[in-house]
């Protein structure tokens, strides 16, 4: 919004110059404003904000009150000019005002459908647990066999429902969970890391498995 800012300053600027410069009519020279503010708004890259719309409107209102306040006093020509700019605005305005409504139905459909990744998280390791910053920072030397117990589990039980992209977010949230592993190993019971080695493998042939059906599933396709 800020550059948009800075350009239709620049914009206004030069028009209250070529004003001064072409005529002493006050009226002509709100008419030349509202021109050229209006043709700095269609030139300038289109920002599809509430915020950077209101900005423009309220520079434009101005500027058409002052041109409209000497209206009768105006030549034919520029009365036309001034019909004219008024004119590209409103076809600007229909066009952002459309943009706006579907920015405004699409944020709305992105906040009733859950983000797939934030149900894997919270299946894999409980409500709320992993954010998307994606931190194993509750996972200690104490609960880590737990919370391979659950992971593992939960991708056993539900292998044959993920999608790709479900289990690219699996192996990223597996590659953290075994990275803190790594962290907490040297205080981890024997017994707990025995059984953390035999969820491992277990995870890795459900892994294997899915890539080998996966793969199957490509060479029919390519065959069709």
């Amino acid at each position: 919004m800020k550059k948009v800012q800075l350009i239709l300053g620049t914009a206004l600027l030069l028009a209250g110059f070529t004003a001064c410069n072409n005529s002493n009519d006050p009226a002509k020279e709100d008419v030349v404003i509202l021109k050229d503010y209006v043709d700095s708004v269609a030139k300038v890259k289109p920002v599809y904000t509430v915020e950077n719309w209101m900005a423009i409107e309220n520079g434009y209102q101005a500027r058409a009150l002052n041109a409209e306040k000497n209206m009768a006093a105006l030549t034919a020509d520029d009365k036309a000019t001034a019909e004219a700019s008024k004119a590209k605005y409103a076809e600007l305005k229909a066009k952002y005002e459309v943009k706006l409504k579907e920015a405004e139905t699409a944020a709305k459909q992105a906040a009733a459908t859950p983000d797939y990744r934030l149900i894997l998280r919270n299946k894999l390791f409980g409500e709320g647990v992993v954010g998307s910053d994606m931190k194993f920072g509750f996972v200690t030397a104490k609960n880590i066999k737990d919370v391979y117990e659950k992971f593992v589990g939960t991708v056993a039980d539900n292998k044959n429902n993920y999608t790709r992209e479900d289990w690219d977010e699996i192996k990223t949230l597996y590659e953290g969970l075994d990275n803190r592993k790594n962290e907490v190993e040297k205080d981890l019971a024997g017994k707990d890391n025995m059984r953390i080695a035999a969820l491992k493998i277990k995870f890795a042939t459900i892994k294997a498995l899915h890539r080998t059906t996966e793969k199957i599933e490509e060479n029919t396709k390519s065959k069709e």
